[in-house]
């Protein structure tokens, strides 16, 4: 261990959340009346049941570097367009931030302490809490909001996680961070202790949801080990590093910010479509190697650059073709097959281009 001041801290003081700065957003910058359970931000999942409604967007508005002594350049904005006015006892609203196993066992075991800056639309108790990979152990913690529209700096401290429970140390999900607008009757339980079940705040809890036009946002989000919240820092050393790390669970062909389903041609990769014996549909042979390896063999969606259509490719002198049927090989470093379905009529020999996206997400 080393002194800093007199105190006893880790040797590595390291934040365990990507993108814990909001400043990295390769699917897009504003996700419109966004469905339940949809990423935004990297990193940063979205996930309510209710009647609410929000834009989620990465926005500007930030603590000051007086404030935060780091400059910041972006929040996570949650602007609410549809309130919730009364939460049903199976009712929420939370951010999620999902931290890989492999990651969270530097602190399994151990108090942790979550750090991070708040700007609420209503005052009062908010929670945090964090469930482990088979919901069956949560934690929740509570800080208070005391003043409306002002950013304020919180810290939660977690009690060491307990053996028990279904726990992954690998690769799936080690520990699921959440930050809580509103949680009915089902969801809560009390604070401080780790609790049997999946839980997401206490009673306390405001309802933050219940009036349209109004923002909720974080940013700075920090976990380090110990009972002491430490200064914010990027979970690497540098920006290429955090975006690196982003990239392990999505990755995209396009630009870093230009979105997803975007026509644009810039950074399409090019292929010869050839046919397989005996195969009904043309093929094009690919091998895509991805920038960073993947958590797990990810999802991959082919965009058209001509119409920006999922599942679809660019032929000829710009022609959008669909039908893309299966990629029928992948792994974690790159995918190499993929299976066109002969109703586009892709011809042996043609030029087939094609952004791409590669999804391995918690």
């Amino acid at each position: 261990m080393s002194k800093i001041l007199g105190k006893h801290i880790p040797n590595i003081i390291k934040n365990i959340v990507i993108n814990g700065d909001m400043r990295i957003a390769q699917r897009g910058t504003s996700f419109a009346a966004i469905a339940n359970a949809t990423y935004s931000l990297d990193r940063w999942k979205y996930i309510k049941s209710g009647a609410m409604v929000h834009t989620v967007t990465q926005d500007t508005d930030v603590p000051s570097l007086a404030q935060a002594n780091y400059l910041f350049q972006n929040s996570l904005r949650l602007n609410l367009t549809t309130p919730d006015t009364s939460i049903a006892a199976g009712d929420f609203m939370l951010i999620s931030h999902r931290i890989e196993g492999y990651n969270f066992a530097n602190i399994a075991q151990k108090k942790f302490t979550v750090s991070f800056w708040v700007k609420a639309p209503i005052t009062g108790v908010y929670c945090v809490s964090g469930s482990n990979t088979g919901n069956d152990r949560s934690f929740v913690a509570e800080y208070t909001v005391n003043a409306i529209n002002t950013w304020e700096y919180k810290s939660v401290t977690f009690e060491a996680s307990p053996s028990a429970g279904t726990w992954d140390y690998t690769n799936g999900i080690g520990l699921d961070l959440k930050w809580v607008l509103a949680s009915g009757s089902t969801t809560n339980t009390t604070a401080g202790s780790w609790q049997t079940g999946l839980f997401f705040a206490t009673s306390n809890q405001v309802n933050a949801v219940n009036t349209g036009a109004t923002d909720f946002r974080i940013a700075g989000v920090m976990v380090n080990e110990g009972s002491v919240a430490f200064p914010f820092q990027l979970s690497g050393t540098s920006v290429a590093d955090e975006f690196a790390a982003c990239q392990r669970y999505y990755e995209k062909s396009y630009d870093a910010t230009v979105a997803p389903g975007t026509v644009v041609l810039a950074g399409e990769l090019e292929y010869i479509v050839v046919n397989v014996p005996a195969s009904t549909a043309g093929v094009l042979t690919t091998p895509v190697k991805y920038t960073v390896p993947k958590r797990i063999a990810p999802t991959i969606v082919l965009y058209s650059g001509t119409s920006g259509a999922a599942n679809s490719i660019t032929t000829g002198a710009g022609t959008a073709r669909s039908g893309v049927s299966a990629i029928n090989i992948q792994g974690i470093n790159s995918f190499g097959q993929v299976a066109l379905n002969n109703s586009s009529a892709v011809a042996t020999g043609t030029i087939a281009r094609f952004q791409y996206t590669a999804d391995a997400e918690l």
